[in-house]
């Protein structure tokens, strides 16, 4: 079965948006290529569209880049919404400029909110985070990109919505750092020089592809060239570290945290499908 892990840009230029595409076979994840679908953001995010509506029933897309906004925000852009393709089909009718206005009118008001789900996660950043880095574009293009994967041929499966009859592809909102915290591995210092990693990200990195490796239940077959490249882009290990965490999901669910109805609270499972719901295993615990 199809596995695709996506490491989100929002950028128009200087594209960042990686992609790695597996095949998932018995317990063991066979990596075919990781690459960037193309060096401008607009035609990445395109071909990155045609290449999802192309994948089998059964497959996972995995992609690092929020689904949602917070609630309160969520009831700006649309009064009594309750689920997250009301918001994606009205951010599709904005353009950047507008939907960066009405988020600045709301921070002044309440801040950079989280979302409610965030909270069980150490690393997410808010959807409305504008400085280092600016999440902003990645949230509204990334919202646009799935109200039309939605919409198109009604197919598609989107955790923890319903499904509605919808037995397509499932695409799962991730996040490689948390993935890796929970994997075990360093979810930081693999990304640009400092002091933690001694001015040498790429070590680290040399380190998370061994620690990768020895996830139970999960064997990782990717050859030394695509190694190299993750050595070298760290958003091409993130596409990669997506792609492991929805072969995880492809194999076992219950392993995941997942939104609960809560006696003492209000339901998750609701502000989850407005909001939108980061998935990650609960724990994993390497093989030695």
């Amino acid at each position: 079965m199809r596995i695709i892990g996506v490491d989100f840009s929002g950028r128009d230029t200087n594209n960042t948006t990686w992609v790695t595409e597996a095949v998932l076979q018995d317990d063991c994840l066979k990596i075919e290529s990781c690459h960037r679908p193309s060096k401008k953001g607009l035609e990445s995010r395109r071909k990155l569209k045609g290449l999802l509506r192309k994948l089998p029933d059964d497959s996972v897309a995995a992609m690092d880049f929020p689904f949602s906004v917070p609630q309160p925000f969520a009831e700006r852009l649309v009064a009594g919404a309750s689920t997250m393709p009301a918001l994606w089909e009205a951010v599709a009718k904005m353009d950047l400029t507008a939907f960066n206005k009405q988020r600045d009118e709301f921070v002044k008001q309440r801040g950079e909110m989280m979302r409610r789900g965030d909270g069980y996660f150490g690393g997410p950043l808010s959807p409305l985070k504008t400085g280092g880095p600016n999440m902003l574009p990645m949230t509204f293009y990334g919202m646009q990109m799935m109200h039309h994967l939605w919409e198109s041929e009604k197919r598609f499966r989107v955790p923890p919505l319903e499904d509605d009859g919808r037995t397509g592809p499932e695409l799962l909102e991730t996040m490689p750092g948390v993935l890796l915290r929970t994997f075990g591995l360093p979810a930081e210092s693999y990304k640009r020089k400092n002091k933690t990693n001694g001015g040498n990200p790429k070590k680290v990195r040399c380190m998370i592809l061994l620690g990768l490796r020895k996830i139970p239940g999960l064997s990782l077959e990717i050859s030394d060239e695509l190694c190299n490249e993750c050595v070298a882009y760290d958003d091409c290990l993130d596409s990669l570290v997506a792609a492991i965490g929805a072969a995880m999901w492809k194999q076992c669910k219950p392993k995941f945290l997942h939104p609960r109805i809560l006696i003492s609270k209000d339901d998750e499972i609701k502000a989850a499908q407005l909001e939108g719901w980061l998935y990650a295993p609960k724990e994993v615990r390497q093989k030695k």
